[in-house]
């Protein structure tokens, strides 16, 4: 009986000290998988070239991912939910870096609105955004009004001016010293990627030293001439909203139909509805064309609109550019920006499983205005032509399409 007891204890013994050895193990082999990090540093680019969208390929820790300690703040499903968000307040600001004993690089970004902040996987190469998160331009240019001074402000309550356009840029503030009663002369204009909202940027003509932005539906052009817009939903016959166009009071008539004209009032369609016809820098739903070239000062023109659920539609149209012999085309940063800006309009997409015309890739073209332009590599490349595209009902999300160029000069 003794025998048997030694032998029971020498093999639960061995058994312990085997399970002891492999739970050593398995903590060193634990202890050892954390990577070590570097110090981090502040990054010192200009701002606006920090600005990233997350891709919803990786989570927002609180740490370095791989270190000890780390625990998910967002996840990946929700970075990507903020990637591909309408609102400019989700996207982020990276301001700090640092690299892991494995190589990766690793940013600390935050939010647009500062409720977001953390650590993020960003690639091997420091030199660049990659892994989770990717550069993003959160304005692309906009087309000014013919008349530009004189603006005065329509309600300083709601629409005030920033020293970004809203929520363009991490920490976007109000302005201050100006009166709301003083005139402003328009200095540039902007369109918000996400929301298609424009904003003029203003300077005070009583106070030069204010330059400021603000949403385009808070300034008025001086009460001189001006042609009334009406949109009318064509399939029922409603007026659904308004606009203007001001020109020099010194002038009797003016033409409604030139290219900017046209893209403030496409610009300016009321929320939940498109163009009934973009065609010809949306000329085409003009209602009467003719008398629209030759407008006189309290004249009302009429824009046909239709109505339009962003729910049930794509979200995008990516323009890819070639040449007519099939190679690539790198836009300039400026034009390839107003290009994703103009692929984005609500009034460009259709619903999934319809075809992506090649006429509607020619008016995102249009839209973008670059029938024409100069490439990266200084070469002039004009439109040739586009193709169709088919969707299917899958495509509920960026759809890409194709224009093709010729070279000239």
């Amino acid at each position: 009986m003794k025998s048997s007891l030694k032998k029971t204890l020498y093999v639960g013994l061995a058994a312990a000290s085997v399970l002891g050895a492999g739970s050593f193990a398995a903590t060193t082999a634990n202890a050892k998988s954390y990577a070590s990090v570097n110090k981090a540093t502040t990054l010192t680019t200009a701002p606006e070239t920090r600005n990233v969208v997350p891709n919803g390929t990786h989570a927002l820790y609180n740490k370095v991912g791989t270190s000890k300690g780390a625990r998910v703040i967002v996840s990946s499903a929700n970075m990507d939910r903020l990637g591909n968000s309408n609102s400019s307040n989700n996207y982020f600001r990276a301001y700090s870096v640092t690299t892991t004993s494995r190589g990766s690089v690793y940013y600390k970004i935050v939010s647009f609105d500062a409720k977001y902040r953390g650590w993020i996987y960003g690639g091997k190469d420091i030199s660049k955004f990659a892994g989770g998160i990717a550069s993003v331009q959160t304005t692309s240019s906009a087309s000014l009004p013919s008349v530009t001074t004189g603006y005065t402000m329509t309600n300083p309550s709601k629409w005030t001016l920033w020293n970004n356009p809203k929520y363009t840029q991490y920490k976007a503030k109000k302005l201050t010293g100006f009166n709301t009663t003083d005139t402003f002369t328009l200095t540039g204009a902007e369109t918000k990627t996400r929301e298609g909202w424009v904003y003029y940027q203003v300077k005070d003509e009583q106070n030069p030293s204010i330059t400021g932005w603000i949403y385009n539906l808070g300034v008025q052009a001086p009460q001189g001439n001006q042609v009334k817009v009406s949109y009318v939903d064509k399939s029922t016959g409603q007026e659904v909203g308004t606009g203007s166009v001001t020109f020099d009071k010194s002038a009797a008539t003016t033409n409604v139909t030139t290219t900017n004209n046209l893209k403030s009032i496409f610009d300016n369609v009321p929320s939940g509805y498109v163009p009934y016809d973009n065609d010809n820098g949306s000329s085409a739903s003009l209602a009467n064309n003719a008398a629209a070239a030759v407008a006189k000062n309290g004249d009302t023109v009429v824009y046909y609109v239709k109505a339009a659920d962003p729910a049930s539609l794509t979200k995008g149209m990516n323009v890819q550019m070639k040449t007519t012999s099939g190679s690539d085309i790198t836009l300039k940063s400026s034009d390839q920006a107003s290009l994703d800006a103009a692929g984005k309009k609500l009034a460009f997409q259709v619903k999934p499983g319809d075809t992506a015309t090649a006429k509607n890739t020619e008016n995102i073209i249009a839209n973008a205005e670059l029938r024409q332009f100069i490439g990266n590599d200084g070469i002039t490349y004009m439109f040739d032509h586009a193709t169709d595209t088919p969707t299917t009902a899958s495509d509920t999300g960026t759809v890409n399409v194709t224009a093709y160029y010729r070279t000239i000069g």
